[in-house]
């Protein structure tokens, strides 16, 4: 049986059938959702407005705050149809586009963790943001029927719009990574969602410290190029954290940015140097390392990407040395 879907008081109406998740419903007809798990109830982000919603889930409780919850807030991907529904949702969910591409290049940077190139075949143009993440849609491998939805940050310069890059490590796992690492060739194709996320860069006066550990580089990488394109004179330092010297790359890359960008610091540091790497730079954990450069931050901003741990111990120390809330932006894996 279906039932109606109204978005946004009416502006748009969709369809649903009986016992399908609201996010399969939309995704069907041809509205994205924005996901990092595709669907599984891990990330958080298919978060949208219900008016008279359902008792929220485990997943719902576990992900959202009790004033969104209350405020009517669910889950896309926990919303079992059983009749009617009137949802709100931003309009630009609406602006999110689908590409075909073939991947181009596969460059290995570390033991997990390689650089992924696409190149967009239909449409020809991929509208991106610097900071942005893109939804893929990975062919399903075994009895999984269902092709896997995976999302991985941009790590190239936004303004080449035909050809795209991914900084993507590998899951332990993770079926989506697995098929990129062990069964993806150049020139196979494949479909791409986006640009999904609200991690930007601000226009502001402030200092930058951007934060960055294991592919979690790969947003932050996006923002700086697109700095240099743009010309945007912005003071920043980028600290890169890894456990030794083989978890770094692109250091050269980076290296090179001191000299195009104005006032801008990059900063590596190794939280377990081996002997082998005579490792002159900083050393301990991230949080560590930028607790040592700054002693107030309250007029500063900080970009951060990595793992959920990392992230919390980088907020606490940075609101510690008084960085306002509001002024901490990061882009957590799930």
């Amino acid at each position: 049986m279906n039932y109606q879907i109204s978005v946004n008081d009416g502006a748009r109406i969709h369809t649903g059938q009986e016992g399908e998740t609201l996010f399969q419903a939309l995704t069907r007809q041809g509205l994205f959702i924005p996901t990092a798990c595709g669907g599984q109830g891990k990330c958080g982000l298919c978060r949208l407005k219900i008016q008279s919603p359902p008792p929220p889930t485990e997943a719902e409780k576990r992900l959202l705050k009790d004033d969104e919850l209350a405020d009517g807030l669910r889950l896309a991907c926990q919303c079992i149809i059983r009749g009617s529904l009137d949802i709100s949702i931003p309009e630009a969910y609406y602006s999110i586009g689908a590409y075909q591409v073939k991947i181009t290049k596969k460059v290995p940077l570390t033991r997990d963790i390689l650089l992924l190139g696409c190149q967009a075949l239909e449409p020809k143009f991929i509208r991106t943001e610097a900071g942005s993440w893109m939804q893929w849609e990975i062919p399903p491998s075994g009895t999984d029927r269902e092709p896997y939805l995976r999302s991985f940050s941009l790590a190239s310069d936004p303004a080449n719009r035909r050809n795209l890059e991914f900084i993507i490590r590998r899951t332990p796992c993770g079926k989506g990574t697995a098929w990129i690492f062990e069964q993806a060739k150049l020139g196979d194709t494949l479909t791409l969602r986006g640009p999904n996320g609200d991690f930007r860069l601000h226009a502001t006066d402030k200092r930058a410290i951007f934060i960055a550990g294991g592919s979690g580089l790969s947003a932050i990488r996006s923002i700086l190029l697109d700095m240099r394109t743009r010309k945007i004179h912005k003071p920043a330092e980028l600290f890169f954290g890894a456990v030794s010297r083989r978890d770094l790359y692109l250091l050269d890359e980076l290296q090179g940015l001191e000299r195009d960008l104005p006032d801008f610091k990059f900063i590596p540091a190794l939280s377990a140097p081996l002997p082998q790497d005579d490792w002159q730079g900083e050393t301990g954990l991230i949080t560590a390392v930028v607790d040592r450069h700054y002693s107030d931050c309250s007029k500063l901003e900080a970009y951060l990407c990595g793992s959920p741990g990392m992230l919390d111990a980088c907020i606490k120390v940075l609101k510690d040395k008084g960085m306002p809330e509001d002024s901490i932006y990061f882009d957590k894996f799930v």
